[in-house]
């Protein structure tokens, strides 16, 4: 460094001599060698330059432009940001937050070394096409999510992609919906069976104040508090099978066996009803708790049956059909069909229209094949023809 302030400082000294010399020799009209000092001035000047280029850095490099697949990746990658539900995937045992929405709601990296307890499990034990739900701490709030998963196979390896769609909101309002609803039947049933009990019972204590009380009247009149007191006894025992319905327990269920069982049992109890049974495009097995299956189905051919008290020609049929992913069963009866009005209301708990009904067969029955991750509906209700229809989860292949 030293070295090279010298070389420019005698370089600018002799410049500057070679710039002095021409100048006193072209005053005296020597013009040769004021030429020979501007040639030595305009070298040394070129030198520097020279020199100078040499020892400016080299320009960086030019950045490569992105590849094909790098950019594709750069665009997916800001797609996935942009979708507000948190994408997660599970390889080899490991989690990793897929867009900005997953690492903020798990607050991680790509990486999530310490995921919300369950959500592993959850995310291996759901099959694609179904849904589980799941919660998960939010800033101070646990928030419930639904998960739907996927399988992506990538060189050779699989990859189980899940969404988490936040439900909480939808969740709490479906809860205060039921429970308005609820008290509403609750209040409904209970104050219906307690107004003429109470009036029976007061009418009984007056008789039986009068010095000569009839006695046939009074007895009439507690017995019939003794039915309503057993009405409101079914009630509540109606109201305990619904809000007690463990889990099912699913096992291979083969359904030939399963389907001739209730057959023999419908023969047997409506002997009078003609009871037929498709099964030529039904799957060999069931995954189902036959025990609940058993009870659903039977609550819906029971309500058939009664349908058809005293119809012409009553027949009811029994399909069952291999779906997709799904087992459909279909039942339909040649009844007088379901008025409009109350086709709404079929699976509302403790909704008849029968003298001696709960309300609770149809809501029991849904319920059962919702816990199935079913579902059961009335496809549709006409005279001579009421179609109901229920599903659950085909075996699985593997």
């Amino acid at each position: 460094m030293a070295s090279d302030r010298t070389r420019a400082v005698v370089r600018a000294l002799v410049i500057a001599a070679a710039g002095a010399g021409g100048a006193v020799a072209a005053t005296r009209g020597l013009y040769a060698t004021a030429l020979l000092a501007a040639m030595i001035a305009i070298w040394i000047a070129a030198l520097d330059l020279v020199d100078a280029g040499q020892r400016s850095p080299m320009p960086a490099p030019p950045i490569p432009a992105p590849s094909a697949g790098e950019e594709e990746r750069r665009r997916l990658n800001a797609y996935l940001d942009l979708s507000p539900a948190p994408l997660v995937a599970l390889e080899d045992g490991r989690l990793r937050a897929v867009n900005r929405a997953a690492r903020r709601l798990l607050g991680a990296g790509d990486l999530v070394a310490d995921p919300p307890e369950g959500l592993v499990s959850a995310l291996a034990d759901t099959r694609p096409g179904r849904t589980a739900t799941i919660e998960i701490g939010y800033d101070t709030d646990i928030r419930s999510f639904a998960l739907a998963t996927g399988d992506l196979a990538l060189a050779g390896r699989m990859t189980r992609i899940g969404a988490l769609i936040d439900i909480d909101a939808e969740l709490k309002a479906a809860e205060a919906a039921a429970l308005r609803e609820l008290v509403q039947v609750l209040s409904h049933e209970i104050v219906n069976a307690l107004t003429p009990i109470a009036s029976l019972a007061e009418t009984a204590v007056a008789m039986l104040d009068d010095p000569n009380p009839m006695l046939p009247k009074v007895r009439d009149a507690v017995e019939t508090v003794a039915r309503r007191a057993a009405s409101l006894h079914r009630f509540g025992e109606s109201y305990r099978a619904l809000a007690r319905l463990p889990a099912p327990s699913t096992e291979r269920v083969p359904l030939a066996g399963f389907v001739g069982d209730l057959a023999a049992l419908f023969t047997t109890r409506w002997s009078t009803i003609a009871f037929t049974t498709d099964l030529l495009n039904a799957p060999a097995h069931l995954l189902a708790d036959p025990d609940q299956l058993t009870a659903a189905l039977w609550a819906v051919l029971q309500n058939a049956a009664e349908a058809l008290h005293d119809s012409p020609n009553a027949r009811v049929t029994l399909t069952v059909t291999a779906l997709v992913s799904q087992t459909q069963f279909t039942l339909t009866d040649t009844g007088p069909g379901i008025p409009v009005a109350n086709q709404g209301d079929v699976f509302r708990p403790f909704f008849t229209t029968k003298t001696e009904g709960t309300g609770v067969g149809l809501a029991l029955a849904r319920q059962i094949f919702r816990g199935h991750d079913g579902d059961l509906s009335l496809a549709h209700s006409l005279p001579g023809n009421t179609r109901f229809e229920g599903t659950v989860p085909s075996v699985p292949t593997s």
